[in-house]
């Protein structure tokens, strides 16, 4: 995973780094968000971001990325069934890791939401039900556009380039 502030760090590097976030906010409330995003590039590559984000309601956030480059052609359909697949991945992981070590001061941890990059206007309407019932089978909550910033605003910010180095 990639941190803009700490760099490249391991999963479990990374869950030290929540661990201390959500420790020092006196048991505030928190959102723990993953979302993925993709672009596709001429070759044919796709390149998936995914993006783990820990809002401390009202007083700032982490969040952490990682970039997969897939050397293939995707359909949107595919490509989208592709974002969530790497976003329940990553959101299993984590709530495994949660449920294993916890927080000390946070006993009411909330939910992992899966922020999806579809949404009822535009290419993605016709598979809003069924990513929507794949990421609500596999236990999470879910936002769509407008209201999954995981994926269409911190995500995308690190589709723009190939490059998976920072």
């Amino acid at each position: 995973m990639i941190s803009p502030t700490w760099g490249h760090l391991t999963f479990s590097q990374m869950m030290e780094k929540i661990g201390s976030f959500v420790e020092d906010g006196d048991a505030e409330d928190y959102r723990f968000i993953v979302g993925t995003d993709s672009q596709v590039f001429q070759g044919p590559k796709a390149l998936f971001v995914s993006a783990v984000i820990v809002h401390r309601i009202g007083k700032g956030a982490i969040y952490f990325y990682d970039k997969q480059l897939a050397i293939r052609k995707f359909g949107l359909e595919e490509r989208m069934f592709t974002e969530v697949s790497h976003s329940l991945k990553i959101a299993s992981r984590l709530l495994d890791e949660i449920r294993e070590n916890g927080f000390s001061l946070c006993t009411n941890l909330p939910e992992i939401e899966i922020h999806i990059d579809v949404g009822q206007n535009g290419k993605t309407k016709e598979l809003v039900n069924a990513v929507v019932g794949m990421v609500k089978g596999s236990g999470f909550n879910c936002q769509t556009k407008p209201h999954a910033c995981g994926a269409s605003s911190v995500a995308d910010r690190y589709t723009k380039t190939i490059s998976i180095a920072v």
